[in-house]
């Protein structure tokens, strides 16, 4: 692939990486409730679920969903489900943010905010689609060279992904510090836990 074609894939793949979804809004949460180390660390949880989605739709399994609506809706309404049951644990739970963000991470919080980070990263059809989708405007399959093209473009892929986790756990926790101690911080994690519910509403309308 020519540096042009590279820097119109890379250029085209920002807003992509760094759209405000679900995985980055999480780290997000995760960096201004419990800090940036745990948010950089729990981000690794989606890299998994990202390299199966871009293999998926390298072959081709975003054109299978497509074609069979009762597979596309039981994955979107299962991840709507798993987004709004998220964001309600945040809203009821918010008042126990503060100590959550004094008593720092626990192997056992880390543990499942990675598995949040994963499995919110797998209940979305739509990524898979998308992806299949976007990748199409770069490769031509069957031809020399595409498996490595491919792979090519699945590496940067995740490499920006991991930017962006970054960037929204550097916005997040920058927030956290201006919080306003406890009580900012109960307020702050009930405004994200509603824009996570708002995100399972999206995700079940579309």
């Amino acid at each position: 692939m020519s540096i042009e074609l590279w820097a119109t894939f890379i250029v085209a793949s920002l807003p992509v990486h760094f759209a405000p979804g679900p995985n980055n809004v999480l780290a997000f949460t995760l960096a201004a409730t419990r800090g940036y180390r745990i948010a950089h660390m729990a981000s690794f949880g989606r890299y998994p679920a990202y390299l199966m989605i871009f293999v998926a739709a390298g072959l081709g399994l975003g054109v299978l969903l497509g074609q069979s609506p009762v597979a596309f809706n039981a994955i979107r309404i299962g991840g709507a489900v798993y987004l709004a049951w998220i964001g309600l644990r945040m809203v009821r739970q918010a008042g126990t943010a503060g100590e959550a963000a004094e008593a720092g991470a626990s192997d056992a919080s880390l543990r499942i905010a990675i598995r949040r980070e994963f499995a919110v990263a797998m209940l979305n059809p739509k990524a898979v689609m998308f992806a299949t989708a976007f990748y199409a405007q770069f490769l031509i399959p069957g031809a020399p060279g595409y498996a490595a093209q491919f792979a090519s473009m699945v590496a940067v892929s995740l490499a920006l992904e991991g930017t962006a986790a970054g960037f929204y756990a550097l916005l997040g926790s920058s927030l956290r510090g201006r919080a306003g101690g406890r009580a900012g911080l109960v307020v702050l994690t009930r405004i994200l836990g509603a824009i996570m519910i708002g995100f399972a509403g999206l995700l079940a309308a579309g």
